[in-house]
């Protein structure tokens, strides 16, 4: 049975192919076949003969184009899928208004295309050789900035289940009858198998698709690396290169000789890069201004623990997170931390959970404590650039607030979340010039809450989005403070469900600004 929206699609597919038509293309009822007038760097104006193809993804998705004559000699290098189809636009593109949509559009594409494959492509940078190999299943990880200093053998970890292979720094020389050293016939030892050769192949004219395309890249390593791999020695080949002004690597598991050759065959592994730099580019702007830092979290439960999460995220390596508490299991559901961290101090907990980041950790001081006296609140804003309060424990706040006001260099924040989720509060102190805070929420209806067993506070009934959004805010507050920025007001209140005036509307309500 025919859906409602299905003749509006065939009759855009009918009116495209029509239009074709009317562009010299013959049409089969599968394919449409014609003229791509073109003009080459050297002046000859030419007509090149392309077939296109389409599906049921059309319009939502390109037609296949494949050229089935230049008009030329032509090398068909990049920007081909690996069917052979041209790749003419970036997969970003909005179908809505897409120029695919449009005949006269996707053949001036084609021209261009043809063009700019004649010059060589001067000035791509795309960074793409592994669209042009087999995909092998497992994910290659590697130190970009360890791996700009090596080349040659190196050694491999691969983590069980196996999907996980990571190319290590440290150098390798295959021991055995093809180094001149052994008795013939020796078989390779355990330090010499699976081990990744790093090759830096230049500004490669032409994909690499197969094997001999890769042993003409690495020019004069070539047949060392073509003896080590039939060896069984080498299994995988890490390729930098060079793409106008940008690098790229692309990494290459090796297999055994397809049906029919007898050549080593290629797979591109998904490759990433495990560096500092690469991790940090994620980390938000301010990630290289707020390195240096140092920040305390008092308090470090539900809204306290995420806030150490973005935080770290974005760039704060320097961490004090202090919590007298130990995580229990009815913590899991809003703390950032999971049930394998139970019984562990919350402070503890959540420096853990931050460790699996792969990032650096050994700045991260995790402290089972509180602030109890004025002594205590004065070092700790003393030896930090920021305060986090997120104890919502009044005696507390307020200590740590008194502390601004004789270390005023330091400022102090606290967040936390009221009415059961309903509001979220950040202060800032001290109060700049001009600023006020707003006023305390008065509370609100009675809730009732739940006593968990063995605790004897009260378990608030908060939900975990309220708890995301408090450290989120408080999150965007604290950047805005180890910025230098200060753009921020001295309160703010997010409203996340309406209350009574002035709390009705959802979204965020401030204090006076300087």
């Amino acid at each position: 049975m025919s859906q409602a929206w299905q003749p509006d699609l065939d009759a855009e597919r009918d009116a495209w192919r029509a239009a074709l038509g009317l562009l010299g293309y013959s049409d089969d009822g599968e394919t449409l076949r014609g003229p791509v007038p073109w003009s080459h760097p050297d002046g000859r104006q030419l007509t090149a003969t392309i077939q296109v193809s389409f599906d049921l993804s059309f319009p939502f998705v390109p037609p296949k184009i494949d050229v089935l004559d230049p008009g030329a000699e032509v090398d068909l290098t990049f920007h081909r899928e690996p069917a052979g189809h041209l790749c003419l636009w970036p997969s970003n593109i909005a179908v809505d208004g897409a120029p695919w949509r449009q005949p006269q559009r996707l053949v001036t594409r084609a021209a261009e295309w043809l063009a700019e494959t004649a010059a060589g492509w001067p000035g791509d940078g795309d960074c793409d050789l592994e669209r042009y190999l087999p995909l092998d299943s497992r994910i290659v990880f590697y130190d970009l900035e360890k791996l700009a200093t090596t080349s040659g053998c190196v050694r491999t970890k691969t983590v069980q289940p196996g999907h996980r292979v990571y190319i290590t720094d440290e150098p390798q020389r295959p021991r055995g009858p093809w180094t001149g050293s052994g008795k013939r016939g020796q078989q390779a030892g355990r330090r010499d198998r699976r081990l990744a050769w790093i090759a830096d192949i230049g500004a490669p004219q032409r994909p690499i698709s197969d094997w001999s395309t890769l042993t003409e890249a690495m020019g004069t390593d070539a047949v060392h690396v073509d003896r080590l791999v039939r060896l069984g020695i080498v299994k995988f080949v890490i390729a930098k290169y060079r793409r106008a002004e940008n690098d790229g690597v692309l990494a290459m598991a090796i297999g055994p000789p397809t049906p029919g050759s007898v050549e080593p065959s290629l797979a591109a592994c998904e490759s990433a890069d495990i560096s500092e730099t690469t991790r940090r580019l994620r980390a938000g702007p301010a990630a290289n201004e707020i390195v240096d830092r140092k920040v305390a979290i008092v308090g470090v439960g539900a809204v306290g623990s995420f806030v150490a999460d973005l935080l770290f995220r974005s760039g704060i390596r320097d961490l004090t997170l202090i919590d007298p508490q130990l995580l229990r299991p009815g913590n899991v559901v809003r703390h950032l931390a999971g049930d394998q961290s139970v019984g562990l101090a919350k402070s503890t907990a959540v420096r853990v959970h931050l460790s699996g980041l792969g990032l650096d950790t050994s700045r991260i001081d995790d402290r089972r404590d509180l602030v109890h006296t004025p002594a205590d609140a004065i070092k700790l804003l003393r030896e930090h650039h920021l305060v986090v309060d997120a104890t919502a424990n009044g005696r507390v706040s307020s200590l740590l607030a008194w502390a601004t006001g004789h270390i005023t260099t330091t400022p102090v924040m606290s967040v936390c979340v009221q009415r059961q989720g309903a509001i979220v509060r950040v202060d800032r102190f001290p109060l700049r010039g001009g600023e006020t805070h707003l006023q305390a929420i008065p509370a609100g209806p009675q809730q009732v809450l739940g006593y968990e067993r063995g605790c004897d506070d009260p378990v608030s009934i908060t939900p975990p989005s309220a708890v995301l959004a408090a450290a989120a805010l408080a999150s965007s507050v604290a950047l805005d403070e180890l910025t230098n920025e200060q753009t921020f007001p001295a309160s703010l209140l997010h409203v996340l469900e309406p209350q009574e005036e002035p709390y009705h509307r959802l979204g965020v309500l401030s204090g006076t600004s300087r």
